[in-house]
């Protein structure tokens, strides 16, 4: 999961309302700025994806903490790959419950992640990617403003 969440940070942090292919990555800045942010990936049949084109990551380190939105149901299984690294990552997460991740990153990623949610449904999915390091600021992984429920 370490490298799961840095993974889904730039994957979707740069925006909630962009279609997450289109995002820049200035919008990824920005949500690192700002010590995270919320992403929303619409899930239809209980499956959703997200990809990025490739981004320039210049080695960068990230650290922080994903949580799914306490207020969604059952588990969801979340897969990240790595296209540039050929890495793939899998975990699965239960609502309400951060994880924290730490990863370096290349020069240069291209990601893409797959949501498959354990109720074959629709609906959109919300998570907290909160950023910084959980050791020292154990908030990082309490989601703040929209979809806050704390």
């Amino acid at each position: 999961m370490r490298t799961l969440g840095a993974l889904l940070v730039l994957a979707c942090l740069a925006g909630s309302a962009a279609p997450l292919q289109g995002q820049a990555l200035d919008g990824v800045m920005a949500a690192i700025r700002n010590g995270g942010g919320w992403v929303s990936v619409d899930i239809r049949g209980g499956r959703g994806s997200a990809s990025t084109l490739p981004l320039p990551t210049m080695g960068m380190t990230l650290s922080g903490c994903v949580n799914v939105w306490e207020g969604h149901s059952g588990r969801w299984r979340i897969r990240a790959r790595d296209t540039v690294a050929e890495k793939t990552i899998e975990t699965n997460s239960v609502p309400g419950q951060g994880v924290t991740f730490t990863h370096e990153f290349g020069l240069r990623s291209q990601l893409e992640v797959e949501f498959i949610w354990s109720e074959p449904r629709d609906t959109t999915l919300l998570l907290w990617v909160g950023l910084g390091d959980a050791e020292s600021d154990p908030d990082v992984c309490v989601p703040k403003g929209f979809g806050a429920t704390r």
